[in-house]
């Protein structure tokens, strides 16, 4: 429940970490309704990848989706799939090719054990539940924890023992379904029954002696039974009864409501044990689809409902991509089951009215179990510090970039789902229902090897068919972006954003992984046009003179609109770019600072751990007269390998601080050009500040693996603009201007107005 949280690094010794999914979206209205039918599709337009086998298929509400294994020479490939989904009318909707090995280690791709070796349990069960009936009974549990039952404000530091907990046991009362058998009453019904855990069996390898693991397994207690209902509502928490009942109650209650959503996931009764393991940690093993809670800590796990509801989640994704592995899955995992604990706990206090618009903690998990031990250890629901990087290794509770890869799979998710509530939000759990089915049906139709990328692009499609007379699709592009999890087909970078007269405006399309045709025009100031006709196999250049008529100092648009299509029998789709550029350069008042200085590369410690690396640099300006207004810019030069590897923060004298870039991927390898008020609204929050005194520039490097430089730099005043022979004065035409290397990619997307038109290795499931 409490892993060491570990740091990643792509330059760890051995591995190597590839791109490998893609979508297909085929043109043609092509039927396909059995395994059969779906085979011979894939084969006669796939017929590359290999040969292919029939591995599972599933049904949902948009669908139906055919997953296959490949072969290669002959040889199954573990880490390889490829998925085919149709639409309710049973025509092709689109194809999920994961063709690339994503997790290798010294040079030999890995098998997941949990899909080839599956771990199973040896339990103790509950008597049938055909020897007895089915009877609703009222018991007392916490709903979803004690803490946020009674808003308990979080102590300075963990607590130490539930005796810490500064205020009086409260409980309330739930209906459950349970068998009565033989004059007692268990904990079982149609959906859910809880278990003795034994041991675990792993698989064992071709010839060996099965083996009996009890390390992690709580001596056997036999099943939990009632004598009478009184017994079962007089437990309470110190008993362990009570933590049967905890987990019982909220698995039940979250199947049920995943029934009503219209997935029935499970087709047995779910197997549980509230004191399974004697851990400090929870596991969901897929082998035997049954959850272990453990009570290794200062509280048990099943104290908790968002541990409880955690690894349920694990249990979801599982059932609805039976091949859950590689790629970023173990990170998704976890962000799975923390939005599905805090969509529940969100849900719960929504709908009490009293609560509702003071709803306690909601962007944090594990609010009551996170705070006992030796330190906090919740999880959060609102990391918006946390960026993608797609070449990364997202494996579970580890830090790619300095931020934890759970969360951020888990932020954008709750995230929209709050902006859903605050746009159609009527009191009920309708909008709830609404997002829970988006997160559930957009995980249909992936399988191995899926990354965050691949993930957030399926969840807008399923947001879009599912619900599309309203803007959860919208909300959702919005969070992903903020995490820069939609992954767009082209870049447009320009030589210089900031145009001097005569010369002339450099553009560069380039793919970000995919080669295209590509059709449409590029326009300035809505008025120049020139087409855009191009094969598109890497990058094609284009240029076009300014437009006539232009106010010296001032911004006009650049526009790139084209529709594109990966390739025959795929679907055309549309893509646009806008960036501002401007007409004319600032002529700064100080000279920017040479620097040559080579920036310090992030690292890895001698216990395996990312260690951040960071460079200051400082300015001092002496006019005390002058205040940061519109005629305000900051100066940068820097050369970097990958410039998404970087945090760049601007520090004023006053102590404000503002970010400049803050891991916007990027193609490109340098920036050179101007941030100004008048342009750039992160340095808004400067104005007013007087401008004198040292500044500070701090670059902080959060991946393994490239290296840069900062050439110069420098924060300064400028009263004019140079426009060819001409100048203009701030007071005629405030704004920035800039000059960029050939490379200058990075700076232009964090500077544009871009818009997108388009559109573990354990059988167990870890919670920490």
């Amino acid at each position: 429940m409490k892993l060491k949280l570990l740091a990643l690094s792509l330059a760890l010794a051995g591995v190597q970490v590839t791109n490998a999914a893609q979508w297909d979206y085929p043109s043609a209205a092509i039927t396909v309704t059995n395994q059969a039918e779906a085979l011979r599709y894939l084969q006669d337009n796939y017929a590359s990848v290999g040969e292919l086998k029939f591995r599972y298929q599933t049904r949902s509400q948009l669908g139906d989706h055919y997953n296959f294994d490949v072969l290669v020479d002959g040889q199954y490939q573990p880490q390889r799939t490829i998925v085919l989904s149709t639409n309710q009318d049973s025509q092709i909707e689109r194809i999920f090719k994961s063709l690339e090995d994503t997790v290798i280690r010294n040079g030999q791709a890995m098998p997941a054990a949990e899909l080839e070796l599956p771990v199973r349990l040896e339990v103790t069960e509950p008597p049938a539940l055909n020897s007895g009936e089915l009877v609703t009974v009222p018991v007392s549990v916490f709903d979803p924890d004690l803490r946020t039952m009674q808003q308990q404000a979080a102590p300075d530091s963990a607590w130490n023992s539930l005796e810490d907990y500064p205020q009086p046991l409260q409980y309330v009362e739930k209906q459950i379904q349970v068998l009565q058998s033989d004059g007692k009453f268990y904990l079982a019904n149609e959906r859910v029954k809880q278990v003795d855990a034994l041991a675990l069996l792993p698989t064992p390898a071709v010839g060996a002696e099965p083996v009996r693991d009890t390390s992690s397994i709580l001596p056997p207690e036999g099943v939990q039974s009632f004598a009478d209902v009184k017994a079962m509502q007089s437990a309470q928490l110190g008993d362990n009864a009570f933590l049967q009942l905890m987990a019982f109650y909220h698995l039940d209650n979250s199947l049920q409501y995943l029934s009503s959503l219209s997935y029935d996931l499970f087709e047995e009764p779910l197997r549980f044990d509230g004191r399974g393991l004697a851990l400090d940690n929870s596991s969901y093993y897929t082998g035997s689809r049954a959850l272990m809670l453990g009570v290794g800590g200062v509280s048990p796990d099943a104290a908790d409902a968002d541990v409880i509801l955690h690894e349920l989640g694990h249990g979801i994704h599982y059932q609805i991509v039976p091949d859950w592995a590689y790629g970023h899955t173990g990170a998704i995992g976890e962000g799975v089951g923390d939005y599905w604990a805090g969509s529940a706990s969100y849900r719960t206090q929504y709908l009490d009215a009293a609560r509702r618009g003071q709803e306690f903690e909601i962007d944090t998990v594990f609010n009551w179990d996170g705070m006992f031990g030796v330190r906090r250890a919740t999880r959060s629901l609102w990391n918006q510090r946390a960026r993608y990087f797609e070449g990364a290794e997202y494996r579970a509770h580890e830090s790619v970039g300095g931020e934890l890869g759970d969360e951020l799979w888990s932020t954008p998710l709750f995230q929209a789902l709050k902006a859903s509530v605050a746009r159609y939000g009527d009191g009920s759990d309708r909008v709830f229902r609404d997002f829970d089915s988006i997160v559930l049906e957009g995980m249909y139709g992936v399988g191995r090897g899926v990354k965050m990328h691949d993930l957030a692009e399926s969840t807008v499609f399923a947001a879009t068919m599912l619900f599309p007379e309203k803007e959860y699709a919208q909300i959702l592009k919005d969070s992903f972006a903020q995490h820069n999890l939609l992954k767009v087909p082209f870049n447009a970078r320009y030589q210089s954003r900031y145009i001097n007269a005569g010369e002339t405006v450099e553009l560069t399309l380039s793919h970000t992984g995919r080669s295209a045709s590509v059709k449409g025009n590029w326009s300035l100031n809505n008025d120049t046009s020139k087409a855009v006709d191009v094969q598109l196999a890497n990058s094609a250049s284009f240029s076009a003179n300014l437009p006539t008529g232009l106010t010296c100092g001032a911004p006009f648009e650049s526009k790139v609109s084209v529709d594109y299509q990966f390739a025959e029998g795929l679907k055309a789709q549309s893509w646009q770019n806008v960036t501002a550029l401007v007409n004319g350069v600032p002529l700064l008042l100080n000279k920017p600072k040479t620097i040559e200085d080579a920036l310090t590369d992030a690292s890895i410690n001698s216990r395996g751990q990312e260690v951040q690396g960071n460079k200051i640099f400082v300015q001092t300006l002496s006019d005390k007269t002058q205040k940061i207004d519109d005629s305000f810019a900051v100066y940068l030069d820097i050369e970097h390998a990958n410039l998404a590897d970087l945090h760049i923060t601007l520090t004023s004298p006053q102590g404000q601080s503002v970010v400049l870039f803050n891991h916007q991927p990027s193609q490109s390898g340098g920036f050179t050009g101007y941030f100004t008020v008048q342009h750039d609204p992160q340095l808004q929050a400067l104005v007013g500040e007087p401008s004198w005194g040292t500044w500070r520039l701090e670059v902080s490097d959060r991946v393994v693996g490239n290296s840069g430089a900062l050439k110069a730099w420098g924060v300064s005043h400028f009263n004019q603009y140079q426009c060819g022979a001409d100048t203009t004065s701030k007071s005629n035409g405030n704004g920035s201007g800039g000059s960029g290397s050939p490379w200058a990619l990075f700076g232009l997307l964090v500077l544009s107005m871009l818009r997108v038109v388009r559109s573990r290795n354990n059988d167990s499931s870890k919670r920490r």
